[in-house]
């Protein structure tokens, strides 16, 4: 219970300012290929800091302290450094690296009081995850929909609460054991479903930074419509998160692939809307993929190897990696064609996006 109090703050502080980060990057003006770094932190950075965190002799709670303070100052920095493309970009790492640290030391937990009804348990975590961010994103898209820099009190404020929820969990009993770590990859048994993610990850983070630019240069949006879209998503996560668990462990490599194909239609609605209503629409879909996405995949890697902690790191590199060549790519591409065609590119590009990751999300009925 007290994990699922914390993934309620932890939802509600991140869902405050961690949709909005990629938009104030483009609404500040940064480059295509800076916004590929911005936009794949979340994935990059946290789990590249998931991983090392995996191999350290620190406890599970001690993790989640540790990330929280690592990303109570990232936030708190934001203050000053807000209108600086470099710095701000910097500080983004920074606090997604925290969220990776703490992250790991909440996975190791939630893997432990998830035995014996894993992804029941861990879709009623994930539930409240998703039930604490739908009052946030309203708020903090309507606070920020006349000026994106009022964004750098959002991010103070989200430095306290981060570090203060730290105590919530900080004291539960874990039972773990220790022994010695290395920095070794370990993917024994679980080759094609790290070379099937490292794949689908490239392709779906291809098109992350050219959801902002498509949001400001095609849409015309402001924070308000950006809250609407992830209000939808969350709003239809919080439905389905609460019934998904059961069908997961039921059909297994069917979730995986629906969880991936879903994916698809966002990138088709960029690409073929003639208006933000049809971003709207999709956004309806958004419950099965982020429900599935938020239980199947660790589900199925945690309960396939021994080393929980080695399969976790291990997994975070991977899409890490990915999430970083495909955003970057996506980012290039973007600056490449818009010398060329203006920003009418960014339609083609995420149709492009669609195409693969349908193709891609196929190669989890493989498994």
């Amino acid at each position: 219970m007290r994990i699922s109090l914390y993934n309620l703050v932890n939802g509600m502080t991140s869902s405050a300012y961690s949709p909005y980060l990629s938009f104030i990057g483009a609404s500040l003006g940064l480059s295509g290929y800076t916004l590929g770094i911005v936009s794949t932190a979340g994935t990059f950075f946290t789990n590249m800091a998931q991983y090392f965190s995996s191999v350290t002799r620190s406890r599970a709670r001690l993790l989640v302290l540790e990330g929280n303070l690592v990303r109570g100052l990232g936030l708190f920095l934001m203050l000053f450094f807000l209108n600086s493309h470099i710095i701000y970009t910097i500080l983004v790492a920074v606090i997604m690296a925290g969220s990776g640290v703490s992250s790991m030391g909440l996975s190791l937990l939630s893997e432990y009081y998830s035995r014996g009804s894993r992804s029941i348990v861990l879709s009623r975590m994930a539930f409240y995850s998703a039930l604490g961010s739908l009052p946030v994103i309203v708020a903090g898209g309507l606070y920020m929909a006349t000026n994106v820099e009022l964004a750098k009190y959002i991010f103070v404020a989200s430095a306290v609460v981060t570090t203060l929820s730290t105590f919530i969990v900080f004291d539960l009993p874990y039972d773990e054991p220790q022994g010695r770590r290395s920095l070794r990859l370990s993917a024994k048994g679980l080759e094609k479903f790290l070379a099937f993610n490292f794949v689908y990850m490239i392709v779906w983070s291809f098109a992350w930074p050219l959801f902002p630019l498509s949001q400001i240069y095609i849409f015309k949006m402001t924070t308000e419509q950006v809250a609407i879209i992830n209000v939808i998503a969350t709003s239809s996560t919080v439905v389905v998160q609460r019934f998904i668990g059961g069908f997961i462990a039921r059909r297994m490599k069917l979730s995986m692939f629906l969880g991936r194909l879903t994916n698809t239609f966002f990138a088709l609605a960029y690409a073929v809307s003639p208006n933000i209503y049809g971003i709207y629409v999709s956004q309806l879909l958004a419950g099965l993929a982020n429900s599935i996405n938020n239980v199947a995949y660790f589900s199925y890697l945690v309960d396939k190897v021994e080393d929980k902690r080695a399969a976790i790191g291990t997994y975070s590199v991977v899409m890490g990696v990915g999430a970083l060549i495909g955003g970057e790519l996506g980012g290039w591409a973007f600056e490449y064609l818009k010398a060329i065609e203006g920003y009418e590119c960014l339609r083609q590009l995420m149709l492009y996006t669609a195409i693969a990751r349908a193709s891609a999300a196929s190669l989890f009925l493989l498994l």
